[in-house]
């Protein structure tokens, strides 16, 4: 930038930083794994010391630092909060301001970010903390691409090839960025084909092919001894590790792969469904992921008891063993869906209703419990998009069962955590845009549905769920764009210029009022409260227009659900 003091202004005190920093390591570096934390720690230290030093900080850096912080203030914790003297409404304008500050710097013309590890640990870390507060917009999905693209054009996806050792033997290099590259490569991978197997306009592709690439994975090793260790120095994986979670995660994304490739037709509209056979065997392997965790993974009473000294001693595993387990069932609960209803005249798919009935259960029973597991690491699930949309995915399942088996043997039980479920989305609308967003997109499918019965014929509309005269933000202005006096500068994501006065004016403890209607700043009032008719009063409408209710509006509900399913474990 013209005058790079403009960035120094917005970032928080070196005191505040090491505190924000510390929260990420605490809170979101166990979903994301890529950060050689010690490393990542050294380079935000130095950035301190060269701006006290008046020098200019560097490009990557910076935006990397920015992008930890947006995490930090995205899961900030009241104890966090009172420790800087801030609020929710200051923590809420923070993310906002670290978000447009980050993406300013990554497109500004003037000074392309060059490919570096630096800068492709910048995208991917921004990449992860966005989907956590607001799922998959384009934007997201643009900083994914240019992460691919950026890691192709430094060879990573041929890392570990024959010519790629042979080049680090003669010339010799450093074990913690070849470490750093590695994570990255994997966690791109991944997180691609776990999204193939999402509901959402990516579900049934994926970008990147097993045979197109030379990494090996990253070892299972802590952060701490990788510097001091040799060459494939991991760890079985039965010894727990701060990366342990990261490779389980690969082997369960080859499998979601896997079953993109078996549904193939039906994901290209063929209406064609896979052989039930290859089904049964892909369910085996998902079931197999689950059978071969190590004992510290597992979530039966036996080895949970057995595991609790190493997760005193390593309280994160309690949270991955749990965010791990979620995404495990729900990709259970996708494999079979298409085969849900059919169990309702054909027997020989009733395996299939009682897989999507017994994981949709485990997955609300799971979020149950993350209030304790969360609380021993300073989150809260509420604030994580990927974990509501869990529990909206099998509130859809469970929902869904209860109205085509009203009388079936737990049925009343079902209906009642399908409820449950509904107040806890309400509660956490006000959160996530695409959430609430998603929710009213079904909810006028449900309304059109009861219509149809003529259940609803005469009733208006429902409040906050259909057409509100509080207008969502929309992809129209930008997802970053702002509409308050404070922030009218201008586009902070396309002219630096926006950016720059931006962070003139804007820092940590700002006492601005609102960040508008930018929906990264989780204004909650761009949505009404949930009303009396919500939701969940929908669904029971809809329980009770259930026999009604034909196989062609049933597959317009089931197959109709836009909502992708997170990146996450």
């Amino acid at each position: 930038m013209q005058n790079p003091r403009c960035i120094v202004e917005c970032l928080p005190p070196v005191e505040q930083a090491r505190q924000l920093f510390d929260q990420f390591v605490q809170a979101i570096q166990p979903t994301l794994g890529v950060l050689h934390i010690p490393s990542v720690r050294v380079l935000m230290e130095e950035t301190y010391r060269d701006i006290s030093e008046g020098k200019e900080p560097s490009f990557p850096v910076v935006i990397l630092l920015l992008s930890i912080y947006a995490g930090s203030t995205l899961v900030a914790t009241s104890e966090l909060l009172e420790s800087l003297k801030a609020t929710e409404k200051e923590a809420r304008i923070a993310f906002a301001t670290f978000t447009r500050l980050a993406i300013a710097m990554l497109d500004y013309p003037s000074r392309p970010i060059a490919p570096s590890t630096v800068a492709l640990l910048a995208i991917t870390t921004l990449c992860h903390v966005l989907t956590h507060a607001d799922g998959f917009s384009d934007k997201i999905q643009a900083l994914r691409m240019r992460a691919i693209f950026m890691a192709r054009s430094m060879q990573i996806h041929r890392l570990d090839s024959p010519k790629g050792q042979e080049e680090r033997k003669r010339t010799g290099y450093e074990i913690v960025e070849i470490e750093v590259q590695r994570r990255i490569w994997w966690h791109i991978v991944s997180s691609d084909w776990l999204i193939s197997l999402s509901q959402g306009p990516q579900e049934g592709s994926y970008l990147l092919h097993p045979k197109h690439m030379r990494v090996n994975l990253p070892s299972n090793v802590d952060d701490e001894s990788l510097a001091t260790s040799g060459p494939d120095c991991g760890l079985p994986l039965t010894r727990p590790t701060s990366m342990s979670v990261f490779i389980l995660r690969v082997q369960f994304a080859e499998i979601c792969r896997q079953i993109v490739d078996a549904f193939s037709s039906m994901f290209l509209g063929e209406n064609e469904l896979p052989d039930y056979d290859i089904v049964l065997d892909l369910d085996r392997k998902l079931h197999n992921v689950l059978d071969s965790m190590p004992n510290f993974f597992r979530l039966d009473p036996e080895h949970v008891q057995q595991s609790r000294d190493i997760i005193t001693e390593r309280p994160y595993l309690a949270w991955q063993r749990i965010v791990g387990h979620l995404g495990i069932y729900t990709r259970i609960c996708r494999l079979h869906r298409p085969y849900h209803r059919e169990a309702l005249v054909n027997p020989r798919f009733a395996y299939s209703r009682q897989a999507c009935l017994h994981f949709a259960q485990r997955i609300l029973d799971l979020r149950r419990t993350m209030d304790e597991a969360s609380s021993t690491v300073g989150m809260k699930p509420s604030n994580y998009w990927m974990v509501m949309q869990h529990v909206f995915f099998a509130a859809m399942v469970l929902a869904s069962d209860v109205s085509m088996n009203p009388g079936s043997p737990g049925a009343d039980r079902r209906k009642q955590d399908v409820l449950i479920a509904c107040k806890m989305l309400e509660q956490s609308q006000r959160l996530s845009t695409s959430l609430t967003e998603a929710i009213q997109r079904n909810t006028q499918t449900l309304m059109s549905i009861l219509q149809s019965t003529q259940k609803e014929q005469q009733q208006p509309p429902r409040a906050n769920l259909g057409a509100s005269s509080h207008a969502l933000p929309t992809s129209q202005g930008g997802a970053f764009s702002t509409s308050s006096s404070r922030f009218s500068q201008g586009e902070a994501t396309r002219r630096v210029s926006a950016a720059e006065a931006d962070v003139q004016q804007l820092h940590f403890s700002d006492n601005a009022t609102t960040a508008g209607n930018n929906h990264m700043a989780w204004d909650a009032t761009s949505t009404q409260p949930a009303g009396e008719e919500s939701w969940g009063q929908l669904w029971s409408d809809l329980f009770a227009a259930a026999p009604e209710i034909d196989d062609i509006q049933w597959d317009l509900l089931l197959n109709d659900w836009d909502l992708a399913i997170d990146t996450g474990f």
